[in-house]
């Protein structure tokens, strides 16, 4: 298996709590959640540089763990070969990539992704103000903005241009200067939504979506009204007369929940992304495996409207899938 993809299985299992990548390398489920207890966003390598954190572990997961540090730095040794390998032959950097590669920047948050695409896995979550360094402009478009390989806090992956910012002149793609703009017209802010705002999206996925009624109808004729393209679209497609196509129900990336868990254990967080649409990260517990799903939102406080639904898994999100 070649060693990203070992890496980024390895950062699946740590930073966005799935199982099934976990089962496939022979972690312990248990010994997966004390890493994601312990270390949060950051990963797993760096976050066992701290070695107090091993009084925490217990000696069955202290190989498991170990394993995954060695993943990580053999990954980390195989990306280094191959840039090396590229620059020493033809396939040489443009002058572009180059200046990428050593140009830092800050996020203003949202997810970082295994690939240049919203479909590809989710890495984590970045933090507003994160330093990162963008090593490789892939040259991919999306809504105006193109993705960047950057190194951040919490590993290697992709960001969306869209939202961050970079010292210096902005390349093509990328929202802005962290500094002043070109034409001294002061520092460019980051994309934010109000308190206000951001506390009604959260609250509006809240108390519309994580009921009883709303999670057994799930993506019922009835709901219709809720959604906007492309997640509508899906959503036609599912209850036309074919039947549906779709085998559990993107609210909680399950086909049965627990309403009591879910709603003792829901912890919601709100952000303006920059092309307008407000992200509300849903994280909860559901039959006690941990959920992560992102709604996006469009419009404003009092008219919300969902365009899409994003699991924790690759291939999860609802307006990526496409019914017969």
């Amino acid at each position: 298996m070649p060693m990203w993809r070992i890496f980024a299985a390895a950062s699946l299992v740590i930073a966005a709590g799935s199982i099934a990548p976990a089962s496939a390398q022979g972690f312990a489920p248990a010994c997966q959640n004390l890493v994601k207890e312990l270390c949060g966003r950051v990963s797993v390598g760096r976050c066992f540089q701290d070695e107090s954190l091993w009084a925490s572990v217990n000696p069955q997961c202290s190989g498991d763990i170990q394993t995954m540090i060695e993943m990580e730095r053999e990954a980390g040794e195989q990306q280094t070969e191959d840039r090396n390998t590229r620059s020493r032959g033809n396939e040489r950097p443009t002058r572009r990539q180059q200046a990428a590669e050593i140009q830092r920047g800050l996020s203003y948050g949202g997810i970082l992704r295994a690939g240049p695409g919203m479909d590809y896995a989710k890495l984590g979550s970045l933090q507003p103000d994160d330093d990162i360094n963008i090593l490789e402009d892939t040259g991919i478009w999306f809504d105006e903005y193109k993705w960047f390989k950057v190194d951040s806090p919490i590993g290697v992956g992709y960001h969306w241009g869209g939202i961050f910012c970079t010292e210096g002149r902005a390349p093509e793609g990328v929202l802005s200067s962290c500094a002043e703009d070109i034409s001294g017209g002061g520092p460019q802010p980051a994309p934010t939504a109000g308190p206000d705002e951001s506390a009604d999206a959260a609250e509006y996925v809240r108390t519309t979506f994580y009921t009883d009624e709303m999670l057994t109808e799930g993506l019922s004729p009835d709901n219709e009204g809720f959604f906007t393209n492309p997640a509508v679209d899906v959503i036609h497609a599912n209850n036309g007369p074919g039947g549906s196509c779709i085998d559990v129900n993107p609210f909680v990336d399950a086909q049965d929940y627990d309403i009591t868990e879910i709603k003792r254990t829901l912890k919601l967080n709100a952000s303006r992304a920059a092309n307008g649409q407000m992200l509300v990260e849903a994280d909860f517990r559901n039959f006690g495996e941990r959920k992560s799903i992102v709604w996006t939102l469009v419009g404003s406080s009092g008219f919300w409207q969902v365009s899409d639904i994003e699991g924790p898994e690759t291939g999860s999100r609802l307006g990526a899938i496409r019914c017969p």
